[in-house]
């Protein structure tokens, strides 16, 4: 396996395409811990339900799906993207208010070191903005480059690279205030 793929995907997509359970099953399993990670990171307790929605979505077009690993995890993310959206929109029409009880619910549930995961995420975007945040999440944990960041966030690659930027020297400055 690469760093952020499937060695062989082509096929592994081909045989999930077809209806393999044990092959979609491989895809989900590669690509799952970075989409959590990465909607963790944007939307905190949300996250496994819009996660849910993605795999939902992905599911139903899989055998429409028409490239290569990239352009796949690409698919993946956008849809994410636009689920995340969703849900901000669903919020604005309803706001939730969060309960300490859902908080302490989710903390008794999940692993220690996923906790620690989730911690780690939820500290490398604090303080940044929404779209600062979204571009080093996506670049970290999406595995993606600037560009193809860009693309997905309908940007151009050099707006992407001045957000790093300062998304990363925000960064250094919060982790040497805190030294």
């Amino acid at each position: 396996m690469s760093q952020f793929g499937i060695e062989d995907f082509p096929e592994v997509l081909q045989q999930a395409q077809r209806g393999d359970e044990v092959a979609f099953r491989v895809i989900y399993r590669t690509y799952h811990p970075g989409l959590l990670r990465f909607l963790r990171g944007r939307l905190g307790g949300d996250a496994e339900d819009v996660a849910a929605e993605v795999w939902i979505s992905v599911t139903k077009g899989l055998s429409k799906f028409v490239g290569d690993e990239l352009a796949f995890r690409a698919w993946i993310f956008a849809t994410a993207r636009r689920r995340m959206i969703d849900l901000y929109r669903r919020r604005a029409v309803r706001p939730q208010i969060a309960r300490d009880s859902d908080v302490h619910e989710l903390s008794e549930v999940a692993p220690p070191e996923q906790l620690e995961i989730d911690e780690a995420v939820a500290a490398l975007v604090e303080g940044l903005n929404d779209e600062q945040a979204e571009i080093v999440l996506l670049r970290v944990l999406g595995g993606f480059s600037a560009k193809e960041v860009g693309d997905l966030l309908g940007k151009s690659e050099a707006s992407v690279r001045v957000a790093q930027h300062r998304a990363l020297a925000k960064l250094a400055e919060h982790l040497k205030d805190k030294a």
